[in-house]
């Protein structure tokens, strides 16, 4: 696999209030100045393509979904220096209308005002690849784009720990077939060597990370909104998540995705080897930040696991009190684990499940709650 960021890697941290849209395209500029700025990428003619995270179809405010507000100040400085800019992302695999994904988000609304175009990666075919062993479909208008410019919101995420640059690239692969990636790597270090495989085919030129409003808790859908007033951005993906984790106080290593990107040297994964420039690192730490509850479980010494992993678990659970009857979660589910109810909520047949949690991710409602044992809610506390 090719390296594809440059040496040293360098991470850009600047502080920005709010989405303000004047504020935003000063800070934008300042964050990008120490990487070059957006010219050292951009040219007249260059076909560039943003890639936000739009996993599901909840407002700005939920912090589920890049901010729209941002995506528009990018298309904005794309279009100074002469870009043709598209958006387009693949939302979660529930979701039967991408259209309404861009009008919940308030993507339409951005789009409108800024004649951007919004591409369906569902409906403009795919490319196929193949890597360790595995094929890989990637929509063809991020195949077609001069430039990958990524967007990804800073999130918790329950099964890798962290949704940042990296994860946030699994929304090339269009429609249903990441729920059969799912499938395939049932636990977090081999669903993480997918996402790796994924980005190492396609990627992106330049992160710029949504941390004005991130997430914390239980991430990447159900989590609380916490602010932390920052936009990150690098050239390098995995560089950029080894900051942003250590920003809300998780270790490199407790990343799957960061470490085995960076042991497969598709980038930087350990915080002491990259230039941190623009303001300092120390001063956009933030000491509250709630990381997942399932995290301390992943902490448990192997010995101890394997002697009492069958009492220590976690597992997906459907709240009726918040459940709509979407089956948005049936859908999502690789295994087919859910049931489906149109009565009453759906169920979860345990024996299926995979715990790869895409019905708490996909749900629009955080109906999909985190249910522990005895003994692991022991171990977390």
């Amino acid at each position: 696999m090719r390296m594809f960021y440059e040496q040293p890697s360098r991470v850009s941290v600047f502080r920005c209030e709010n989405y303000n849209s004047d504020n935003l395209q000063s800070s934008l500029g300042h964050l990008l100045q120490p990487l070059g700025g957006m010219g050292k990428w951009v040219k007249p003619g260059t076909k560039v393509l943003l890639k936000p995270n739009l996993l599901s179809a909840r407002p700005p405010e939920d912090a589920v979904t890049t901010h729209p507000e941002l995506v528009a100040a990018i298309a904005r400085e794309v279009r100074a220096h002469g870009g043709e800019v598209i958006a387009g992302d693949s939302p979660g695999g529930g979701v039967r209308e991408v259209s309404d994904v861009w009008e919940k988000t308030g993507l339409a609304e951005i789009a409108a005002r800024e004649n951007l175009r919004l591409v369906n990666f569902e409906g403009s075919g795919a490319v196929r690849y193949a890597v360790n062993g595995r094929e890989y479909y990637i929509s063809r208008p991020v195949v077609e784009a001069d430039l990958i410019i990524n967007v990804p919101k800073l999130k918790t995420h329950v099964l890798t720990m962290l949704s940042g640059a990296v994860k946030n690239m699994f929304g090339i692969v269009p429609g249903f077939r990441k729920a059969n990636y799912h499938k395939e790597a049932p636990n977090p270090d081999a669903f993480a060597q997918i996402l790796v495989d994924i980005l190492s085919l396609k990627p992106p030129d330049l992160t710029i990370m949504d941390a004005v409003l991130a997430m914390e808790g239980e991430g990447p859908s159900s989590g609380a909104p916490k602010k932390l007033n920052l936009l990150l951005a690098s050239t390098d993906p995995v560089a950029l998540d080894a900051i942003a984790a250590f920003v809300i106080g998780i270790r490199a290593d407790e990343v799957p995705t960061t470490r085995i990107a960076s042991e497969s040297g598709l980038g930087i994964g350990w915080p002491e080897a990259i230039e941190v420039v623009g303001n300092r690192l120390q001063d956009a730490v933030c000491p509250d930040f709630k990381l997942t509850s399932n995290r301390k479980l992943k902490l448990i010494p192997a010995p101890v696991s394997r002697l009492l992993g069958r009492y220590i678990w976690i597992r997906p659970s459907i709240n009726a009190d918040n459940c709509t009857g979407c089956q948005i979660c049936v859908d999502s589910c690789p295994t087919e684990a859910l049931k489906s109810n149109l009565t009453e909520c759906p169920t979860i047949d345990y024996k299926e499940c995979i715990n790869c949690w895409c019905c708490h991710e996909s749900c629009p409602s955080q109906a999909v709650e985190i249910q522990q044992s005895w003994l692991a809610e022991r171990f977390i506390k």
